[in-house]
């Protein structure tokens, strides 16, 4: 049995990178490399991944992407379909050492959500079955049962996998409450932020990650600036060597940032 005592940073990197669209989520995430001979694998649910042209110090030809759209049509294959096997694939060479890469990106869970809703409510509707608002097949309790499922799945596969770099990124939308949380009647106000997820399931999947990280994306004088938290509201980490407040990475390699606070014996 195990002991505490024994226990060591754990030589990977697991963490939700989370912030409004187009606030350099992905761009981050894809700054990340260890091994010179390995590649990254990026999952593109959002169809986003044209973001990297805008920064010229990725380098793209060590990257590789697989677009899930959600299903259109009957000639399609479902969209969780196509994640598990690609899944299942990069496991088994993983397991035999053949994997190429050192890291997987999941962009974002956001949209991933979305598509497993599209890919569940034609079967739940089948034969006249399911609520519907005129032509519109309108989810229910088994189509989100089935998001909430499908995206535990990915996260439990992701977290299998014996590699140095695993990255999910998310987007944030405003979380409202009362002004007066006491009267019933009192106007509703932003209270803080939240992932533009179900709530259940973006309380639980915060439970897979060492760090969560908020980007975001301001434009000062014409020029646009990129600033990353790492203790704020929403983020956290397990790195104590990060510092407080918003962190200009506008033009830097993220990994290059991090590397720079946690020192060089501390490479992750």
């Amino acid at each position: 049995m195990p002991c505490a005592a024994t226990l060591k940073p754990e030589n990977r990197f697991k963490a939700l990178f989370v912030g409004s669209k187009h606030s350099g989520k992905t761009v981050a995430a894809c700054s990340f490399k260890k091994d010179p001979a390995k590649r990254l694998k990026v999952l593109d649910f959002d169809g986003r991944i044209t973001g990297l042209l805008g920064a010229p110090w990725i380098d793209r030809s060590r990257i590789d992407y697989e677009y899930y759209p959600p299903r259109v049509g009957n000639n399609q294959k479902p969209m969780y379909t196509r994640i598990n096997d690609d899944m299942e694939a990069m496991l088994v060479q993983t397991n035999m050492s053949q994997s190429p890469y050192e890291g997987v990106i999941a962009d974002s869970l956001t949209a991933e959500t979305f598509g497993l809703l599209c890919d569940s409510v034609p079967m739940t509707h089948a034969n006249n079955k399911g609520k519907k608002i005129g032509v519109m097949n309108m989810a229910g309790p088994e189509d989100y049962g089935f998001e909430a499922q499908g995206t535990y799945n990915l996260m439990a596969f992701l977290r299998s996998l014996p590699i140095p770099f695993v990255i999910v990124t998310a987007h944030v939308v405003d979380k409202f409450g009362k002004l007066k949380p006491d009267d019933p009647f009192s106007e509703s106000v932003v209270v803080g932020e939240k992932l533009s997820i179900r709530d259940k399931i973006g309380t639980n999947i915060g439970i897979y990650f060492d760090h969560i990280f908020r980007f975001d994306r301001k434009v000062l004088y014409g020029k646009e600036k990129f600033t990353v938290q790492f203790r704020s509201a929403i983020a956290c980490t397990s790195f104590s060597q990060l510092p407080e407040g918003e962190i200009d990475i506008t033009g830097k390699s993220f990994q290059d940032v991090l590397n720079g606070f946690l020192g060089k014996e501390i490479q992750v």
